[in-house]
């Protein structure tokens, strides 16, 4: 009988666990998604940059039955070039590529992206280190916000501010568990 009893919890317990996997957001249509627009960042001088935000990731079909293209946000992979600027500055500000990013949902066309524990190495002495927030909002065109101060290594912190838009695909979809347009079956081949 406790054979029996640990049988059926430890398969309760499996079953919980696949489902609670299951309950991640995702994009779709898969990565890569491309984001171009402009953006002020500053530490000590101010600049106008051109940001082009590159999202790439696996196709995780295989993780739905039946299998549709999409990728889990916590597979994704972010960088972002920041080019032009006064005498192209810009393009001296380096912003290192995360793998740590995490996504919640505001509704069934908004939420916030996180992309966590960013290294920027900054024209001014000092650099910065800190976790960039963008609010996506979905319409025409598919949108990311960014409006924030990154903590300084050193010296000032330094500030950015400024929307991306989506420019490839043409469109996309976030969802999250609790979304309308989530689908149910996302994650049951995990």
């Amino acid at each position: 009988m406790k054979k029996a009893v640990a049988l059926l919890i430890g398969s309760v317990a499996l079953v919980g666990s696949q489902a609670a996997m299951a309950n991640h957001p995702y994009i779709t249509p898969q990565a890569p998604w491309t984001f171009t627009g402009t953006v002020d960042v500053e530490k000590g001088i101010a600049l106008t940059c051109t940001a082009t935000v590159t999202i790439t990731g696996p196709n995780d079909a295989a993780d739905t039955s039946p299998p549709f293209n999409h990728t889990d946000v916590q597979n994704l992979s972010a960088s972002i070039t920041l080019t032009g600027g006064t005498l192209g500055l810009c393009s001296a500000v380096n912003v290192a590529p995360t793998a740590d990013i995490t996504y919640v949902s505001t509704g069934n066309s908004s939420g916030v992206f996180t992309l966590h524990d960013v290294f920027v190495t900054t024209i001014t002495p000092g650099n910065c280190e800190g976790d960039i927030t963008a609010v996506w909002t979905e319409g025409a065109p598919d949108t990311l916000a960014v409006s924030g101060v990154l903590p300084a290594v050193s010296g000032s912190d330094c500030q950015m501010n400024g929307t991306v838009n989506l420019t490839s695909p043409s469109s996309g979809n976030t969802s999250a568990p609790g979304d309308s347009d989530h689908n149910p079956n996302h994650g049951n081949n995990e």
